[in-house]
């Protein structure tokens, strides 16, 4: 019988990446996946018609670009293993009911430019704001991809300094609050406001102006990107590392339980029954409601505070497109090709309203889409001459008419709206251009992955309680469960959140820590 240092419960990015680094370091992993495919929310996939490639949930990789594992290529995924980005000028670009518009670019000289015609004045605001927030990111880099401090400690840190107590004031704040102190122009606002609520916490929510900060300071900083091939390229390389490095991935294998014997982690077993022994300990993409479904022996006070973590505000519909031909946006100077689309209204109090709606229980009455015809960069995508549409809106998980179940009612329906939405914004976008198009609702989320409880892709809601070293919890935060030796968590629940940030570098580093083997000195004898 085969035997295995660690059992590594989920093939997600997070969870590939943390069996990735380990197999580095000379130990036997097993990833085990329920699912038929790997890869999670990293995922590509023909869901449309054959040679339509689609990525299923994640399709930008812009936290990602700071990650050591992509930033200094630790693991050679991009010199070995096929992993090549395709780095548009534009990340972003925002095209307005009125016919205006707005690229947002990496250089952050032109994008000032652009923003100059709407108001010179908060063009000047947002260079000043950003250059102010560069200087703070090496201080956030250097936490997203370790294990996190405690939060009391950060906290403690920050009050030492002018400057840490304006940033906990920002943290404190909402995307909003701090969006009002920077612009004047309605357009502009409604841009800034749009782009943090991408991190699933609604802009006028309380605490969620950090989240405003580090995005407009990344996206000048790191060149945002996504694979050429699809987002589930990123899965595919480590999946092509793990094996090469000894390491085992099956799939169509559901992890029901930890085995845990004498208070430590000695294996894990499948929904089959077949069992897996593990010398070392056993990694899981264990969602925090879930988590005593799948251990037994823990503190019943830890899973109580782990059930009562809390989801993000909405989740979203996703809509794929099988196209005839491409097309373009009016709005959009000829030639330019970003990686997203925002479809956006001139109106601030109808745009906000849509936040209002979304809290309780219903789809906005005005739809905001997000679009990417990821086809333009990457024809490898669909047939020659053909093209894919990846369209996205805010919804809420929980309906109130009907609750999620309703969901499989109205699917149709909804990608419907959002498509009379989108249309005023483009050029051949009629019904002989549509091929074929695959409907992925916030219920549907939570059927995809067990991470994604109640619809949230980010595992749990980026609220400040749920951030550093209280995410999930205090006594979780640390990527260990307590009393429980050898076990270890991963996935977009956990520090440094959801969304493809690479996560499961820092739980790696915990389980050398643990072991006592130096994680530099891996990465350098590879």
């Amino acid at each position: 019988m085969t035997s295995f240092d660690f059992a590594v419960a989920g093939a997600g990015h997070n969870s590939l990446i943390a069996a990735a680094y380990l197999a580095a370091a000379g130990l036997k992993v097993i990833v085990l996946e329920r699912n038929s495919f790997i890869g999670g929310g990293v995922t590509t996939r023909e869901v449309t018609l054959p040679g339509f490639r689609h990525d299923l949930h994640s399709t930008s990789h812009n936290f990602l670009q700071s990650n050591p594992l992509i930033k200094d290529d630790e693991l050679g995924l991009q010199a070995k293993y096929g992993l090549q980005y395709i780095k548009p000028e534009v990340s972003v670009a925002s095209v307005f009911d009125d016919g205006t518009s707005l690229p947002i670019r990496h250089d952050l000289d032109k994008t000032c430019q652009a923003m100059a015609r709407f108001s010179e004045r908060d063009a000047e605001m947002y260079r000043a704001f950003v250059n102010q927030f560069r200087e703070l990111l090496p201080m956030f880099v250097s936490g997203l991809f370790a294990p996190p401090a405690p939060y009391g400690m950060f906290m403690g840190l920050l009050e030492q300094s002018r400057q840490g107590r304006g940033l906990i004031g920002m943290m404190n704040k909402s995307a909003y609050d701090i969006i009002n102190e920077v612009f004047t122009d309605d357009r502009l606002k409604i841009n800034f406001m749009k782009f943090s609520s991408e991190a699933m916490a609604g802009p006028e929510e309380k605490g969620t102006g950090l989240i405003f900060g580090m995005m407009a300071g990344f996206v000048h900083s790191y060149h945002s990107g996504f694979p050429v091939g699809g987002s589930g390229a990123l899965s595919d390389s480590l999946a092509a590392f793990i094996e090469a490095h000894g390491g085992e991935i099956r799939t169509d294998s559901h992890v029901a339980k930890v085995l845990v014997e004498s208070g430590s982690a000695v294996g894990v077993r499948l929904e089959s029954g077949e069992e897996i022994r593990c010398r070392r300990g056993v990694v899981g993409c264990f969602h925090p409601h879930l988590l005593g479904d799948y251990v037994d022996g823990i503190d019943p006070n830890i899973l109580d505070d782990a059930r009562k973590t809390q989801p993000g505000p909405y989740s979203n519909i996703v809509v794929h497109y099988a196209l005839e031909k491409p097309f373009t946006y009016p709005a959009l100077d000829a030639g330019m090709t970003p990686m997203i689309v925002e479809c956006l209204p001139t109106d601030l109090q109808k745009f906000r309203r849509e936040y209002d709606d979304l809290r309780y229980g219903c789809m906005p009455e005005n739809l905001s889409v997000i679009a990417c015809q990821h086809t333009n960069l990457d024809p490898s995508r669909a047939p020659d001459g053909k093209a894919t549409l990846y369209q996205l809106s805010f919804a809420p998980y929980e309906l109130a008419d009907g609750g999620p179940s309703r969901w499989d009612d109205i699917r149709d329906s909804v990608a419907d709206r959002m498509m009379e939405a989108y249309r005023p914004f483009v050029s051949s976008m009629d019904s002989s251009n549509i091929l074929a198009r695959h409907v992925a609702t916030p219920l549907d989320h939570e059927r995809f992955s067990l991470s994604f409880q109640k619809g949230d892709i980010s595992g749990i809601g980026r609220y400040v309680y749920q951030f550093l070293g209280r995410r999930p919890t205090p006594e979780l935060s640390q990527y260990a469960v307590p009393a429980v030796d050898g076990l270890y968590l991963c996935g977009p629940f956990m520090h440094p959140g959801g969304g493809v940030i690479g996560g499961g570098r820092g739980v790696a580093m915990k389980i050398m820590n643990d072991l006592d083997i130096d994680f530099d000195r891996v990465l350098a004898r590879l």
